[in-house]
C-alpha cells in the first residue's frame, strides 16, 4: 500500500516579514560565535597542516579605508551554486537539520541585524573563486545585487580579482566573511555592533576565551594584530591548553561522564592581575562555567562569580580560582535555538545553570584546593566561637529541622543518560581529586522526563552557621554586601557578617561616648569596637536562625523564609543593635569597674 499523504504543509503568506522578525530577533552578540564555529568546522575537515582559522581587519575598496572584521578558513570550498544555496534562510552544506547540530542558519541570522550595509561571503572551489554580499535594502534582507558589466547578477566570480590581491592562495580550498556593518566608516573590529552593545578593544578575544573550551584536533585559530590588544599575529588557545599558565589545576571525574574542572591562578607579580595574564590574550579573570560539546555557557565572572562561590564551596579566593563543569555529550540537555544557553531536553526544558552543579563542586573540591581556600579565610576569634555556640544553643531550644544538601549521606543519582564521553585527559599536575574521598554521584539535580528539580534533602542537622567578619572592603564587594550587614550562604551554612556596615560605626560610637570620661581610652575604644562588631553579628545571626525556625510555621513558604534571609533583611535586623546594647553596658562597666551589677547580671543576656 502506498504511503498517503495526510497533512497539508503549512505556508509562509508574507515571507519577507517572516525572515525579517526571526533575523532581528536573533541576539546580535552570538554574532561572532556563529561565524567562528562556521570557519571552525570548516577548518577541522581540510588536511592536517593546513586547518586554519583567521581573524583580523582589512579595508576593502566598497568601503575605503575603514577596517572591517574578517574570518578566513581553508576547509571545503563552495560553489557558485553551493554559496547560491546556502543564502537561504536554515540552508546548510554536509550538516544535520537538528537543533543539537550546528547545522549553519545561525551565522546569517545572528550577523545581518548589525550588518545590514553587508556581509560578503566569498569561497574558493578547486581554483574558482565566487562571491555574494548578504545585506538589508529598502527594509528587506537578501542577496544584494553586483553590477556586472550592462546587468546584476547575485553570485559572481571574482577569481582574477582574488588573485591579483595576492592575499590568498587559489591552489586550495577556502572561504571568507567581511562584516561591512551599517554604514562605510563603521569599524567593525573595533565596533561590531555600530555602538549597540559598545565593545571594549578585546572582545574578540574575551569572547573567544570565554565561548571555545577546545577546538578540534588540528585547528589553528590565529588572531591579527588589531583584533587583540597585543602586537603581532598571534595564536588563540583555550583554557585547557594553557594549563602552564595557572598555578595549578585538576580535572575530576565525579561519574555520569562529568568533569570538574578546578584552576587556581595565583596573583601575578604586581599583585594587580592573576598569574595566567602572562603571554595571554584576555584578561586573568577567573570564571565558572558550564562546558558543553566544547563551547561553554552561564559564564559567570568578576563580581558575580565572586558573589556566587560561597554557594559552591569557595567563600574566598574566587578571584584566583575558576571552576568549569564539563557534561558529556549525551547529557540530557540540548542548546537553546540561538545558543545562548542549554536547556533540558525534556519535561519543562528549563535553563540550566551552574549552580545546579555546586554541591557536586563543593563535594570533590581538591585537598589543595581546600588548603588554598582555608588559608586566605580571615581568622575567627573567641568571640565568634562563642556567638556561634550561643546560636547553637537556640537551634536545640527550636529544633529547627534545617535542609542542607552539604550534610546529604549520600547524592542522588542522574537517570541512565547512555554512557559517559570519552574523557578529556587529566590537566597538568592533577591526581584525579581527593583519593581519601568517595565522590558522589552527580548531582543533587534529577533529570527526568517530568521535569527537573532541586533535590530536597531534609535532616535534623541543627548546626549553627559559621560567622565570618568581614574587615576587608574588597572582601566585601566579592561578596556583594557592600552597604548591607550580611549575607548567609545556605548551601555551606555559612554567615557572612560586614563589620564595615554602619551600624557597627553607629554602635562603636555609642559606647565610646558612653564610657568617654575613663582614664584610658584606649581600652575604651577596643571594647567598643568588639561590642559594636559582636552585637551586629548577634543581630543577624539570631535573625538567621529565627528565620530558619519559620520553616515549621505551615502559613511561611520557602519563598518567604527566603526573604528573611536575604541581606535586606538582616541589615534591618543589624540596625536594631540598640536592642540588644544593654548588654554591651553592663559587660563594659564591670570590665571597667564603673559600676556595680547584680548576681543576676553575671549570666550574659541573650542576642534576641
Amino acid at each position: 500500500m502506498s504511503h498517503i499523504k495526510q497533512v497539508t504543509p503549512i505556508k509562509i503568506a508574507d515571507i519577507d516579514f517572516t525572515v525579517s522578525r526571526q533575523i532581528e530577533q536573533c541576539p546580535k552578540t552570538m554574532m561572532l560565535r556563529e561565524l567562528a564555529m562556521n570557519a571552525i568546522e570548516a577548518a577541522a575537515k581540510a588536511p592536517a597542516g593546513r586547518r586554519i582559522v583567521e581573524i583580523k581587519g582589512k579595508a576593502i575598496s566598497e568601503c575605503g579605508d575603514t577596517r572591517k572584521l574578517t574570518i578566513w578558513n581553508t576547509g571545503p570550498g563552495m560553489s557558485s551554486t553551493e554559496l547560491d544555496h546556502i543564502c537561504d534562510l536554515a540552508a546548510s552544506l554536509g550538516k544535520d537539520m537538528a537543533l543539537e547540530g550546528n547545522f549553519g542558519m545561525g551565522a546569517k541570522v545572528a550577523s545581518l541585524p548589525s550588518n545590514t550595509l553587508g556581509m560578503r561571503y566569498r569561497s574558493c572551489r578547486n581554483g574558482v573563486v565566487s562571491q555574494v554580499v548578504l545585506g538589508k535594502r529598502e527594509g528587506i534582507y537578501g542577496k544584494v545585487w553586483i553590477p556586472i558589466e550592462d546587468s546584476f547578477e547575485e553570485v559572481v566570480d571574482v577569481t582574477e580579482q582574488v588573485a591579483q590581491e595576492l592575499e590568498y592562495r587559489l591552489d586550495e580550498d577556502w572561504t571568507e566573511v567581511v562584516l561591512y556593518g551599517n554604514r562605510p566608516d563603521q569599524d567593525t573590529v573595533a565596533d561590531p555592533y555600530d555602538g549597540d552593545p559598545k565593545q571594549d578593544r578585546q572582545w574578540i578575544t574575551t569572547y573567544l576565551y570565554h565561548r571555545f573550551y577546545s577546538l578540534p584536533e588540528g585547528v589553528e585559530l590565529n588572531l591579527h594584530e588589531g583584533t587583540h590588544p597585543r602586537d603581532g599575529r598571534r595564536q588563540f588557545k583555550p583554557i585547557p591548553e594553557r594549563a602552564d599558565a595557572f598555578g595549578r589545576v585538576e580535572a575530576v571525574d565525579v561519574g555520569d561522564g562529568i568533569r570538574i574542572h578546578y584552576l587556581y591562578d595565583p596573583a601575578y607579580q604586581d599583585g594587580g592581575h592573576n598569574k595566567s595574564i602572562s603571554g595571554s590574550l584576555t584578561s586573568s579573570v577567573s570564571t565558572t562555567a558550564i562546558v558543553f560539546r566544547d563551547e561553554m555557557y552561564d559564564v559567570r565572572k568578576g563580581r558575580k562569580w565572586a558573589a556566587d562561590a560561597p554557594a559552591f564551596g569557595i567563600p574566598f579566593g574566587a578571584r584566583h580560582i575558576s571552576v568549569h563543569v564539563e557534561l558529556p555529550d549525551n547529557f540530557p540537555v540540548r542548546h537553546e535555538p540561538y545558543r545562548r544557553f542549554v536547556q533540558l531536553a525534556g519535561g519543562d526544558q528549563r535553563q540550566v545553570v551552574v549552580e545546579d552543579f555546586a554541591e557536586l563542586v563543593f563535594r570533590n573540591r581538591p585537598e589543595w584546593l581546600i588548603e588554598i581556600i582555608n588559608s586566605l579565610a580571615p581568622k575567627s576569634s573567641a568571640s565568634t566561637d562563642d556567638l556561634r555556640k550561643e546560636l547553637q544553643d537556640l537551634l536545640n531550644q527550636l529544633r529547627v529541622k534545617t535542609k542542607s544538601p552539604r550534610e546529604a549521606p549520600e547524592g542522588l543519582h542522574l537517570v541512565d543518560d547512555g554512557g559517559a564521553r570519552g574523557a578529556r585527559p587529566d590537566h597538568k599536575d592533577g591526581s584525579g581529586g581527593d583519593s581519601d574521598r568517595t565522590p558522589i554521584s552527580p548531582t543533587d539535580l534529577i533529570f527526568n522526563p517530568g521535569g527537573a528539580k532541586r533535590a530536597d534533602i531534609s535532616k535534623n542537622l541543627e548546626q549553627a552557621p559559621e560567622i565570618i567578619p568581614l574587615r576587608d572592603p574588597d572582601q566585601v564587594e566579592e561578596k556583594g554586601i557592600t552597604g548591607k550587614a550580611a549575607r548567609y550562604v545556605r548551601e555551606t551554612n555559612q554567615l557572612f557578617v560586614n563589620l564595615t556596615y554602619s551600624a557597627v560605626g553607629a554602635a562603636q560610637e555609642d559606647l565610646s561616648l558612653r564610657y568617654a570620661t575613663y582614664e584610658e581610652p584606649e581600652i575604651v575604644r577596643e571594647l567598643a569596637r568588639q561590642w559594636a562588631e559582636r552585637l551586629v553579628m548577634g543581630r543577624v545571626g539570631y535573625a538567621v536562625v529565627y528565620a530558619q525556625a519559620k520553616q515549621l510555621i505551615r502559613e511561611w513558604t520557602s519563598d518567604d523564609v527566603k526573604k528573611a534571609l536575604e541581606p535586606e533583611s538582616l541589615s534591618l535586623a543589624a540596625d536594631g543593635w540598640r536592642d540588644a546594647v544593654s548588654t554591651a553596658y553592663r559587660s563594659i562597666s564591670r570590665r571597667l569597674g564603673a559600676a556595680k551589677v547584680d548576681e543576676n547580671d553575671d549570666a550574659e543576656a541573650t542576642w534576641a
